[in-house]
């Protein structure tokens, strides 16, 4: 006798940039969300499996987009890694230049993280929701954060749970998120790739220049609406009202 439950979504989290506010802090912080059915979650162990190999990464290390994927030749190979994989992609980011002044994320970087990850969990249960296929459960893992209190992050998370409006779907979360290192989960190093990305696209390298290829490549498996929109979805961003067409790469119909 099989059982009618439908198989679990797997979402990996990882973030690029910091919460910071001094004068060597990032101009972004965001979180990016990886989510693929546990059928297919092989497929994306094999990429970071395939990259490792490729880069000679030792087994006891593992795969950082910023150590190991610093040359454009690695970062186009890593891509087209990812890009047939068939995984569905959240992001949050915020620019801190933005935020208002006064505002509590200025003040206090532990809520700055709750915050966006608050934000990034509504979008991974409403991928969940309306998962192609129907809906399903998912397991969330985050990549944990030195020297962070996720127990914190998990308090955030049960309050949500309770104050949050009917159409944020938390009875589709499996168990509660993990907070695990890099090290324990390939799909927790396919996230730091996706977040790496994005940091490409995003923040200019020494020469004012910027490698958008990649996240680009990927963009079709950014979350969209049914007009195929992306930016509200699976791309939320809390940027001024010029920022992203400001990039000399942005997309004319958007992301």
């Amino acid at each position: 006798m099989t059982s009618s439950t439908p198989p679990l979504l797997r979402t990996y989290v990882d973030e690029t940039g910091d919460r910071g506010r001094s004068g060597k802090s990032s101009r972004f912080f965001a979180m990016v969300g990886v989510t693929i059915a546990d059928e297919d979650d092989h497929l994306l162990r094999s990429a970071v499996q395939t990259a490792r190999q490729l880069f000679g990464v030792p087994s006891t290390k593992p795969l950082h987009w910023a150590d190991h994927v610093k040359t454009f030749a690695r970062r186009q190979a890593m891509t087209s890694l990812l890009v047939p994989v068939p995984a569905l992609v959240n992001i949050v980011i915020f620019e801190k230049a933005s935020i208002p002044t006064g505002a509590v994320l200025l003040t206090d970087q532990s809520r700055f993280y709750n915050y966006a990850a608050g934000m990034l969990m509504e979008r991974i249960l409403l991928t969940a929701k309306y998962w192609a296929g129907g809906p399903r459960d998912v397991i969330v893992n985050f990549g944990h954060v030195r020297g962070f209190n996720h127990q914190e992050t998990q308090k955030y998370f049960n309050l949500k749970e309770q104050q949050d409006p009917a159409w944020v779907p938390w009875a589709r979360l499996h168990g509660q998120p993990k907070f695990l290192g890099m090290g324990s989960l390939d799909g927790l190093q396919a996230a730091d790739q996706y977040a790496g990305m994005l940091s490409a696209a995003m923040v200019a390298d020494p020469y004012g220049g910027y490698e958008e290829h990649h996240l680009l490549a990927i963009r079709h498996r950014i979350r969209r609406n049914p007009q195929g929109k992306c930016e509200g979805f699976g791309f939320k961003a809390m940027v001024g009202p010029a920022t992203l067409q400001s990039y000399p790469w942005w997309p004319a119909g958007g992301l």
